[in-house]
C-alpha cells in the first residue's frame, strides 16, 4: 500500500517561496490502477517524484508498505527506487546509443543480475510488450514512438517492481497507439498485481482507472 499524509512540496524562486504540492493525503491499495489530473502546473509531476523517491517532501510522509521513504537516506532511496519503482516517461528516455534489449538490460545490470539472465529476461519482457524479433537489436531512433514507449514499460519491469510509475505515458503518440500504451499498463495492474499509477491531462483515460486524484494548484480537490 502507498500512503501519502499531508505532504507539502516547497521550492524557493528568487525571494518568494512556491509551494508546488499543498498538504495533500491519500491510499492506494496494491494492484490499483490510479490516475493523477490536473492543468499544467498543477503539481502532477512532484508530486510523482516524491512517490518515486526522486524528491523528498519539505513535510508530510510517503509511507510505501513499510518504507517512509520520504526520509529515507540516500542508499535507502536507491535501492527503493531500484527494487521498488519502474519509471515510463512521456520522452520515454532510453538511452540512444543502446539497442532495445540493451535499454531493458540496464535496470538489471545495476540490481547485479547475471549478463545472460539479463538478457533473457530482456527478450522476455519485449516480446511481452510486442517487441519482438529483429526490432529488440534496434536502437531507439529506429523505432517508432509507439515501439519506443513499448521498450520503455519493458524496461521499467526488468526488476519486477511493485510499483509502476508513468507520466504522461501516452503524451508523445498518435490517439490509437496511446490507447494501446494505456491497455498494456491497466493490464498490468491486473495481472501482476502490480500497483500503477500515471499522471495524465486526459480525462477519457483518467476515467477508465480505479481511481483518480486530481489537484489544482497544489491541492487536492477530488
Amino acid at each position: 500500500m502507498i500512503e501519502v499524509k499531508n505532504i507539502t512540496k516547497e521550492f524557493q524562486t528568487g525571494n518568494s517561496p512556491v509551494t508546488a504540492v499543498d498538504d495533500v493525503s491519500f491510499s492506494i491499495e496494491d494492484g490499483q490502477f490510479a490516475s493523477i489530473v490536473g492543468t499544467s502546473g498543477s503539481g502532477k509531476s512532484t508530486l510523482l517524484s516524491m512517490l518515486g523517491g526522486l524528491d523528498k517532501p519539505s513535510s508530510g510522509s510517503v509511507r510505501v508498505d513499510d518504507q517512509v521513504i520520504s526520509s529515507g537516506s540516500d542508499r535507502d532511496l536507491i535501492s527503493y527506487r531500484r527494487n521498488k519503482i519502474g519509471f515510463v516517461f512521456q520522452a520515454f528516455n532510453l538511452i540512444p546509443n543502446l539497442k532495445a534489449v540493451e535499454n531493458v538490460m540496464l535496470p538489471m545490470e545495476f540490481a547485479g543480475v547475471p549478463k545472460a539472465e539479463r538478457r533473457s529476461r530482456a527478450v522476455e519482457l519485449l516480446d511481452q510488450v510486442g517487441v519482438t524479433g529483429e526490432k529488440q537489436n534496434r536502437r531507439p531512433s529506429r523505432l517508432s514512438g509507439g515501439e519506443q514507449q513499448r521498450v520503455a514499460i519493458a524496461r521499467a519491469l526488468a526488476n519486477k517492481p511493485r510499483v509502476i510509475l508513468a507520466d504522461e505515458p501516452t503524451g508523445n503518440l498518435d490517439t490509437k497507439t496511446g490507447k494501446v500504451i494505456f491497455s498494456m499498463l491497466k493490464d498490468l495492474s491486473r495481472s501482476a498485481n502490480t500497483t500503477v499509477i500515471i499522471v495524465t491531462h486526459d480525462m477519457n483515460y483518467a476515467e477508465k482507472t480505479d481511481v483518480t486524484f486530481r489537484l489544482e494548484d497544489g491541492h487536492l480537490v477530488a
